[in-house]
């Protein structure tokens, strides 16, 4: 190895080592976190950050679509947290809960417009509401014990205020909002039970739950039984029917068979035709026969062959009828003919020329049946 050689290496090992050294230098190690839009049951279960904060905090919790007494048996104690809209229960199942209720259950809901859902199977079981119309409004609902970001120690809770009526007024243990004004949130006993109401239930569904001061409010909600029996978390009743999440989920592949369909429908279209009308009932399929095939000879050669057999038939039967006619031709050959028929010659030796178009080759043929058909 030469002494050039040396130097070389050594040279691109100490620009090796000073870029290696300045990286090291200034590189910062940093966690970043970074939001992707939810996906799987997140993308459709509200419930689904209160479900999974729940059981890390191993308490028995169910996230369910359905009322069905095989998968919420609902036992004193439990907790029932109905996030759907209340119209789709039913008679049976709003008596079922209310009954429950009352042995000692305890039902977290909203009742969105108090107008509508004073008529509702479960809210008439209840007998709660207050059908008389409240404000819109508003409450800052803060952390307890925290300083820092502002924002994520508030959360506002907005709505249309609900009102109660009088015997469920008296029985409140715990409000936003009065019974004059109407409330936000109340909670008030029924026999053993307690029901909870409160105005909006967006303020404990999906990222509001990164506050702090939603998550402690969360806590003070299920807070009658907490601990005490399983959590049931009804995000949704019947579910989304098959025409919307077709509409929503499947319009990609809907969009690819309304093409297809249309490229068919164009490929087949060519074989339409222009309209014909339909053939007559008494139609006689010989003479449309023959009238179909003269249609294609003519066409192949302008009548030409057509022309030609037309006058061998006049002769051919003329000759027959008269055998004198065999040996005249041309001139004397037309005033034959005109002396039989009553026909100008000039008329007939015309006939007897091919054709130049189409009305030429009718009226030749025309001439040539009417000398056929003489006797």
């Amino acid at each position: 190895m030469n002494r050039n050689t040396i130097l070389v290496s050594l040279l691109a090992l100490g620009v090796g080592l000073l870029l290696a050294g300045a990286f090291f230098a200034t590189f910062e190690r940093k966690d970043v976190t970074q939001r992707v839009p939810a996906h799987g049951e997140a993308s459709f279960n509200r419930f689904f950050a209160l479900d999974q904060s729940l059981r890390r905090l191993d308490f028995t919790v169910a996230s369910l679509t359905s009322l069905d007494p095989r998968q919420m048996p609902l036992r004193p104690g439990d907790t029932l947290v109905l996030g759907d809209d209340i119209s789709r229960i039913d008679v049976d199942d709003a008596r079922r809960i209310v009954a429950w209720v009352r042995n000692g259950g305890h039902l977290l809901l909203s009742p969105g417009s108090p107008a509508s859902a004073v008529h509702t199977p479960l809210f008439e079981a209840l007998n709660l509401l207050d059908a008389r119309p409240a404000e819109f409004a508003c409450s800052a609902i803060r952390a307890s014990g925290a300083a820092g970001d502002k924002a994520n120690d508030e959360v506002q809770l907005c709505g249309q205020r609900f009102r109660l009526n009088p015997v469920a007024g008296a029985a409140v243990d715990a409000a936003i909002g009065n019974l004059q004004d109407g409330y936000l949130f109340a909670r008030t006993k029924l026999d053993a039970g307690s029901i909870s109401l409160l105005v909006d239930m967006d303020v404990i569904s999906r990222e509001q739950l990164r506050s702090s001061a939603a998550q402690q409010f969360a806590w003070r909600l299920l807070a009658p039984n907490l601990g005490q029996g399983e959590i049931y978390l009804v995000y949704a009743l019947d579910g989304m029917s098959f025409l919307k999440l077709l509409l929503l989920k499947g319009w990609p592949a809907l969009l690819a068979l309304s093409l297809l369909l249309a490229a068919w429908m164009a490929m087949r279209s060519e074989r339409f035709g222009p309209l014909m009308p339909a053939p007559a009932l008494h139609r006689r399929a010989l003479l449309e026969h023959v009238q179909a095939a003269g249609e294609f000879i003519y066409r192949r050669d302008s009548g030409r062959s057509l022309h030609n057999l037309a006058c061998q038939a006049v002769l051919t039967r003329l000759r027959r009828r008269d055998p004198a006619c065999v040996m005249l031709n041309g001139d004397a050959l037309y005033a034959r003919l005109a002396q039989r028929s009553q026909l100008a010659p000039e008329q007939i030796a015309q006939a007897f020329q091919s054709p130049a178009n189409a009305q030429a080759f009718r009226a030749c043929i025309t001439t040539l049946a009417r000398l056929r058909s003489r006797p």
